[in-house]
């Protein structure tokens, strides 16, 4: 019955694009620790307050909520020229407010490239290690049930004791 080879199919499938996503938040992951390792820390002020998306929405924040959630805009000086960073996510309830001093990791050799402290430090990580483990999870179920299906080559027990006896 070959409709009993689709469920194995699709579990070696997801499989694969489990571990395609988790290479690439892994590639993701390395990107952020290499420019955290190679950047110079200085002193910037949130400056303002933008509304943006949380991090993994699609959705468009609706601007009339009484609660949209906002990202640091932030200023900083680096060798007496101004640069201004907007964080990449919103957040619901920031923490930050317009005043506020906070650490800005800037790239040495091209100061307008830029992000906060700690900035993606635990989310993208996390997504890595989640697709990975969804990805052994689904890889250890196809590799248990490989043989849960009779072959059709096999007779029946009731059938085979007919014949010898």
């Amino acid at each position: 019955m070959k409709w009993l080879r689709f469920p194995r199919v699709l579990g070696v499938v997801v499989c694969l694009y489990l571990l395609a996503m988790a290479a690439l938040f892994g590639f993701l992951s390395t990107q952020s620790l290499r420019f955290v390792h190679n950047a110079t820390a200085t002193q910037g002020t949130v400056v303002g307050l933008e509304v943006k998306r949380t991090a993994g929405s699609q959705r468009r924040p609706d601007l009339h909520s009484p609660n949209p959630p906002t990202a640091p805009k932030v200023t900083y000086v680096v060798a007496g020229k101004t640069y201004t960073y907007v964080a990449a996510h919103g957040r619901r309830r920031q923490p930050l407010a317009v005043g506020d001093h906070v650490t800005v990791l800037y790239d040495p050799s091209n100061p307008a490239r830029a992000r906060l402290r700690g900035e993606g430090r635990i989310l993208v990580p996390l997504i890595t290690s989640g697709f990975a483990t969804a990805a052994v999870g689904v890889g250890v179920i196809v590799f248990l049930t490989r043989n849960s299906h009779p072959s059709q080559t096999q007779a029946p027990p009731s059938a085979t004791a007919q014949h010898n006896g």
